[in-house]
């Protein structure tokens, strides 16, 4: 046994000695060393959504718009998951603004590669927010950016933007959705999906799905030096039934969901597969009265529905309570001190029948509400019904497809409607969108000139404390006499497979879920 170990022994010595005198004399160096792969690499994370309605960042619009482009594509500042700006998921590596918050410098990474091999470079970034704020191009931002005096680029990767006016929530002005950084040479943006993000689009199917693979050029790290993403792709299917969806999940065919309906999730909090995510979030589902014609144009109909409505009651009966009571205001509770707290607007049905009969309504008011079909839009639309019966208002629901409601001549049409309005990293857009006199968005076709001008100021403020002020006066202006019925914010509500690990939910923001850091437990 012995002299078999020293045979064995001698041969693989022997073998050495071959490999070594074999060798060249000068060894090989990979230029480009294989990057670094941990454990946590690897699967491909299945979902489901609506099908989106835009693939071009500039009229993104619907919730799988963005949830989509978020993967694809990046942007030049990013905001985390508590609502603060972070260098370090950037592609600007720094940036510095002047004292009057005016100037803002931004300096760009090197190296970072879109999709097609091409670098990202100040160029690429100008042209992206000139064609945001171009009216000529129509994106929905022309009026977030119409501070923006000029863009300038000295050299490939630094980007400075000088504005009209003082703004210190610029930085999360370039986090708008739309504001992905696209390619300047790109000549079909919704076609050719050409971003810097950790996924790279390899098919698109609009009536079936998207599948996105992992892009081996991403640029970022995790702390230990593994090449992010961890997930080898995704697969976005497109399901137009929430049910269906959450089948999906329960069933094992998909591994997350974002927007979880409400109905759903003491089912899916029993199940011992899936895991239930919740933060707060400024999203609600705004029960709006046009108020430059018809009934709602008098301020005592508006004053008199308001009075009418149980707040607490939808919020229970729409989406089980999973969210917060609101005050008629677009500015919740996620906002910290921006955020008005006063005591919850109580039903009056006395006083809602008395400002009817004011109003000349006496014997009663008959109107139409236009609504999603989408949940929780018709159970909203039902419990208003009945608490409108009991001060003398018929409210007939007209029930449509998403689609045909957010066409030219739906909901920025009709006298009466409910909108779905996802969340923004600051209260200042909802206002100069939808509530300011020319306001893109406006759907209810408000213009008070009292608004308008403290919007204005707080835009401008420096101040935080002198912000807050003006916020407060804003939010007591909606609740007097403001065009808009806010019932609640509803919460963020993810589900996920159980072995699906690294999710870190955002406050405010529900799609903005960092998938580059997910990764499946083996």
């Amino acid at each position: 046994m012995f002299k078999k170990t020293l045979f064995l022994l001698a041969v693989i010595l022997m073998a050495g000695m071959l490999v070594v005198s074999c060798a060249p004399d000068d060894p090989v160096v990979d230029e480009e060393p294989e990057e670094a792969i941990s454990e946590k690499h690897g699967g491909v994370l299945r979902t489901a959504t609506y099908a989106p309605g835009n693939t071009d960042p500039a009229f993104f619009g619907t919730v799988p718009d963005e949830h989509i482009g978020r993967q694809w594509g990046e942007f030049l500042v990013f905001i985390d998951e508590g609502n603060e700006p972070d260098p370090d998921r950037s592609l600007a590596e720094s940036w510095e603004v002047d004292e009057e918050a005016r100037v803002w410098t931004f300096n760009l990474r090197e190296g970072i590669l879109f999709h097609d091999g091409k670098e990202l470079t100040s160029r690429d970034v100008q042209f992206t927010f000139d064609r945001l704020r171009d009216p000529d191009v129509g994106a929905a931002t022309v009026t977030t950016y119409a501070n923006i005096n000029e863009i300038s680029t000295p050299d490939d990767y630094t980007v400075v933007f000088e504005l009209e006016d003082s703004n210190v929530d610029f930085l999360f002005d370039i986090f708008d959705y739309h504001a992905i950084i696209v390619d300047a040479d790109n000549d079909n943006f919704a076609t050719n999906l050409n971003g810097t993000g950790p996924f790279m689009v390899e098919s698109y199917s609009p009536e079936d799905r998207i599948v996105l693979t992992r892009n081996p050029d991403y640029w970022m790290n995790d702390a230990d030096g593994n090449q992010l993403p961890y997930l080898d792709g995704l697969e976005i299917i497109f399901l137009s039934e929430s049910s269906a969806q959450i089948e999906a999940l329960r069933g094992g065919q998909i591994d997350y969901l974002i927007y979880l309906p409400t109905e759903f999730i003491p089912l899916l909090e029993e199940d011992p597969g899936i895991e239930v995510y919740q933060t707060p979030s400024n999203t609600s589902y705004v029960l709006r009265m046009r108020s430059d014609e018809g009934p709602a144009s008098d301020v005592r109909v508006r004053q008199a529905l308001k009075a009418g409505t149980d707040r607490s009651a939808i919020l229970d009966g729409a989406i089980d309570g999973y969210g917060t009571v609101a005050r008629d205001t677009p500015i919740g509770p996620a906002y910290g001190d921006f955020y008005l707290d006063v005591p919850e607007l109580e039903r009056d049905v006395e006083k809602a029948v008395e400002l009817l009969e004011e109003a000349g309504y006496g014997d009663g008011l008959d109107i139409t509400i236009t609504t999603q079909e989408s949940s929780p839009v018709p159970a909203i639309a039902t419990i208003w019904k009945e608490q409108m019966a009991e001060i003398g208002v018929n409210v007939d629901i007209q029930l449509v497809p998403s689609d045909v409601y957010y066409s030219p001549e739906g909901w920025l049409e009709v006298p009466f409607g409910i909108t779905d309005w996802g969340a923004r990293s600051y209260p200042q857009p909802y206002l100069d969108l939808a509530y300011v006199c020319d306001g893109q968005w406006n759907e209810s076709h408000w213009c008070d000139p009292e608004l308008d001008e403290l919007a204005a100021a707080a835009a401008r403020e420096m101040d935080h404390d002198e912000r807050v002020r003006l916020y407060h006066e804003i939010q007591e202006i909606f609740i007097e006499r403001g065009p808009i019925i806010i019932p609640f914010f509803i919460n963020n509500l993810w589900g996920a497979s159980s072995d699906l690990k690294g999710l870190n939910p955002p406050i405010t923001l529900g799609t903005a879920m960092d998938l580059r850091v997910v990764y499946f437990e083996r």
